[in-house]
This record gives structure tokens, C-alpha cells and sequence, in this order.
């Protein structure tokens, strides 16, 4: 995951918290608008009841007025009015608090206040009733309605009045500690749940934060470190796997830059190597030419005097001229091989049938008697624009190197095929030899390079230049026990190809 997307991934997280706090605060707000419906409506019925309270007081002072012969005065008639008044504004608050499911209290507390309200209605109902009859009473003694006046008093107004709005009072005081702790335990539930959403937001964004900036820290320390190796010479230097972001890639661009230098080092060493083995080998191959062919004139002029002589009928004398021979013509295919290294020649392309040439360069091949060569190539293979002498001596070299690979226990076979691929030539040389061990695969094209006792180390080397030089590659795949198969790929050409001779041979093979 690239750090983008992981700080877009920690920025969603704080999105979803702030979502989840904005999803509780949204019912918590909720909860606090009923909270604030149950508030106005306890308070108002509060309200009510106090002033209902308060009116009946005033009221029964008033009837004082009556019982001690006075006569009503107006303020009693609206007082009494005011008294069923508030009767009436708390019997519909109540009911209309019961009509609400969300604020509807218990059946039995409703029940009760209801009945509250009903009693006290009956028993103000009978004080104005006995008011008015106190009224009625005027050419009485004021002892007879004092009289009056107390039984409504005690019996009435303190007995069975009052009892019911203490009651009702006391309802409505409960109502109001209710949403009162209601209050409480929101405020709580407020401050628990910005704390727990604050805190978990910030500990999640801390931990995912502190994870990112961890791996960016150590993507930077070992890039770091590893740009100090690099340039100490260490290109054998592997980044480890810095996670799935931009520092994985990072990592991975800095292993390819180290094998690309590496390998340019490599590339450079053994242009070096080359240059010097070129030199060196047009030296002595130009040195040693004239003494060899002094010696093989020595030896020609020998065997000459020496035959039809007694001691030329020696077969000693005549085994050693042999052998001198035999060597001498060894060693100037050596010099021919280090001259042919030495000087690259630009090649002469001219079309060429391929089985033709195949079929020549196998004639010339001192294959084995266990093995044998078969030239697989389709006569109608379209024929190919090359060198076509050192292309032969490119495919003398391969199919020579194929029939020695094979041990002398085993039936072997060395089979040369062919086909176009549209982009030009594919050759094959495929043998049922001992195969290739990997750690001597790499070294396949270098100069002076050999799996055998007796070879030189120029064959394959010659011959990966030669298929450079016509554009191609030379590319080698083996198995101990099983064989090798040397593949020859040459494009079509479409015009004369240049000599590059600053690329190493077979630096697109093995």
C-alpha cells in the first residue's frame, strides 16, 4: 500500500470516528430535546400546582372575610376562578402527557394524579358551595357562620383539599428531581462518549501515524545506508523488502540500479579482459607464426633426407616426425584461433541456404566414432543473409564442441535443426552429453575459458563474436546427465550490420 493510500486510510478512520461521535451526538441530541420536553412540561406542571396552591390559600382567606359577616368582594369570584382554572390546566397537561409515548409516565402514577385532580375539583366544588351558603347566612349570628366557616375549613379545606394538592405537589416535585437526574446521568453519558470517541480516534490515529512514520523512518535509514555502500563500492549491496509503498519501490529500483551497475561493471572488467587478451594474442600469434613455420620447414626438409635411409626406416624416427607434425598443425590452429580472436572481422553477408552450409561445416568435423551428426534442417528453410565463412566456422566450432561433450560409454548423437521465426533465423545444436555444470555456464564465451584438458578457450568465444556481429544472440541451456542445446538467433537482416566492437562476446548468451 502505497503512503498515500495509507495516510488516505488513516484520514478515513478519522472520518469514521468523527462519524460515529456525530451518530451518538446525533440520538444524544435526541435524548436532550425529550429531556427538554420533560423539563418544560414537569415545570409547568410545577407551576400550575404552586399556583394552584397559592390561589385556593387566597381563596379561603377571602372566605374569611365571609364568615365573619363581610360580604364577597370580586376578587373572590375570580379567584375561584383562577383555582378551576389551573384544576383544568393541569388535568389536560396530564392528560396530554399520557397521549405522548415518549413521555407517558407509569399507568398507576397517571392514574393517581388523575384521581388527585378529581378530588381536589370535588372538594373546591364544595367549598364554593360552602362559601355561598356562609353568604346566604347574613341575618344569622356571626357565630353561626364562624361556625360554617371552620367545619369548611378543617374538614373541607385541611382534610381532604389540601392532602390532595400536597400530593399532587409532591408529584410533580418528583417529576422534576426525575428529569433532574435525568440531566445528571446525561451529562455523564455526554462526557463519557466525547471522551471514549476522542480518546479512540486519537489512539487509533497515533498507533496508525506512528506505524507509517516507523517504516518511512527505516525505509529512509536503509536506503540511506545503502546509497553509503554503493558508493563505497560494495554493488554486490540487496536492499531488503521495505513493505508494499513507494519505499518497496524505491527498494526495488535500488536493487536493479545496483545489478545494472554491477553488471556494467562486470561488462566493463571484461572489455578490459578482452582488449588485453586481444592485444596479448595478436602479439604472440604474430611471434609465433614465423618460428612454427621455420619449424615446419625444418621438419619437412628432415623427413625428406631422412627417407630411404636406414635410419629414416626407423619406426621411432618415423612415430617422433609424426607426432611433430601432428602438433604443428595443432599450433597453427591455435595462432589462427588467437589471430581470429584478436581481429574482428567485418562480415560479408550475401544470401546463404542454411542445410547446404550445415552439411559442410559437419564434413569437416572429427567427430568420435560413438557419435553421430545428423543435419535436421529443412531443405525449404528460406535462405538467410550472412557471412557465410564465418558463419561455417561459427557452426564447426559449436558442433565440434557438441560431439566432444560425449562420453565415449554412450551411444551420442549431435543434431543440428533450424526454423524461421518471422524475426529471423533460429538455430540449434543439441547434444546427449555430460551437460554443463551452472557455476561453469556463465563463463561459457569468456576468452581463454575451457571445460576441456585440451582446449583453448576461443572456440565459443569466437563464436558468440561471430554472432554479434551479425546482430544475433548466442544463448546456451543445459542439464548434467542430459545434454546442452546451444541456440544460434539471427534477425532478419534488412541492411549491412556494423561492427560493434566495444560489446563483449556473447555478452547476450550464457
Amino acid at each position: 500500500m502505497s503512503i498515500r493510500a495509507k495516510l488516505a486510510s488513516i484520514f478515513g478512520v478519522a472520518l469514521a470516528a468523527v462519524l460515529i461521535a456525530g451518530g451518538a451526538l446525533y440520538f444524544t441530541i435526541d435524548e436532550m430535546l425529550l429531556f427538554q420536553r420533560r423539563s418544560e412540561i414537569s415545570y409547568e406542571d410545577l407551576t400550575l400546582h404552586v399556583n394552584l396552591a397559592g390561589d385556593a390559600s387566597r381563596y379561603m382567606n377571602e372566605a374569611v372575610t365571609v364568615a365573619l359577616g363581610g360580604s364577597p368582594g370580586p376578587d373572590m369570584g375570580r379567584t375561584a376562578e383562577r383555582v378551576s382554572y389551573h384544576l383544568e390546566a393541569i388535568e389536560a397537561l396530564k392528560r396530554r402527557l399520557n397521549a405522548d409515548p415518549e413521555l407517558r409516565e407509569s399507568p398507576e402514577e397517571s392514574t393517581e394524579e388523575l384521581e388527585h385532580i378529581d378530588r381536589m375539583r370535588e372538594s373546591f366544588a364544595r367549598l364554593v358551595a360552602g362559601v355561598a351558603e356562609m353568604n346566604d347566612m347574613a341575618h344569622e349570628r356571626v357565630s353561626g357562620r364562624h361556625a360554617r366557616f371552620e367545619d369548611l375549613s378543617q374538614h373541607e379545606y385541611e382534610e381532604r383539599f389540601l392532602p390532595h394538592i400536597s400530593a399532587a405537589v409532591h408529584d410533580a416535585e418528583r417529576d422534576v428531581t426525575r428529569v433532574l437526574d435525568d440531566a445528571r446521568r446525561l451529562r455523564s453519558r455526554v462526557a463519557a462518549l466525547g471522551a471514549a470517541t476522542t480518546g479512540g480516534a486519537l489512539l487509533i490515529l497515533i498507533v496508525l501515524l506512528g506505524r507509517l512514520l516507523r517504516s518511512i523512518d527505516r525505509g529512509f535509514r536503509t536506503l540511506v545506508e545503502g546509497s553509503r555502500q554503493i558508493a563505497q563500492g560494495d554493488l554486490d549491496l540487496r536492499l531488503p523488502a521495505l513493505d508494499e509503498h513507494e519505499f518497496g519501490r524505491m527498494s526495488a529500483a535500488f536493487n536493479d540500479m545496483a545489478a545494472s551497475l554491477h553488471a556494467a561493471q562486470e561488462s566493463k572488467l571484461r572489455m578490459e579482459k578482452l582488449a588485453a587478451v586481444g592485444q596479448l594474442a595478436a602479439s604472440v600469434g604474430h611471434d609465433l607464426r614465423n618460428p612454427i613455420g621455420a619449424v615446419r620447414n625444418a621438419n619437412h626438409y628432415l623427413k625428406k633426407r631422412l627417407s630411404g635411409t636406414a635410419l629414416g626406416a626407423e619406426p621411432r624416427v618415423a612415430q617422433f616426425l609424426s607426432i611433430v607434425d601432428k602438433e604443428l598443425a595443432a599450433c597453427t590452429k591455435i595462432i589462427g584461433n588467437l589471430l581470429d580472436f584478436a581481429r574482428e572481422r567485418r562480415p560479408l553477408f550475401s544470401d546463404c541456404s542454411m542445410r547446404p552450409l550445415v552439411e559442410d561445416a559437419i564434413s569437416v568435423v572429427e567427430a568420435p566414432p560413438h557419435v553421430r551428426i545428423q543435419n535436421e534442417v529443412p531443405d525449404a528453410l528460406p535462405a538467410v543473409e550472412i557471412d557465410k565463412d564465418q558463419f561455417r566456422q561459427m557452426l564447426v566450432n559449436l558442433i565440434q564442441n557438441a560431439a566432444e561433450a560425449i562420453p565415449a560409454g554412450r551411444e551420442g548423437h549431435v543434431r543440428v535443426a533450424a526454423r524461421w521465426t518471422g524475426d529471423g533465423l533460429a538455430l540449434s545444436i543439441a547434444d546427449n552429453g555430460s551437460g554443463i555444470p551452472d557455476e561453469m555456464r556463465a563463463r561459457l564465451f569468456e576468452p581463454l575459458f575451457s571445460t576441456k584438458l585440451k582446449g583453448t578457450g576461443l572456440g565459443l568465444a569466437i563464436s558468440a563474436a561471430i554472432v554479434r556481429r551479425h546482430g544475433g544472440t548466442l544463448d546456451v541451456t543445459s542439464e548434467l546427465g542430459s545434454g546442452t542445446t546451444f541456440v544460434v538467433e539471427v534477425p532478419a537482416r534488412q541492411a549491412p550490420m556494423r561492427t560493434h566492437s566495444s560489446a563483449p562476446p556473447g555478452s547476450r548468451g550464457a
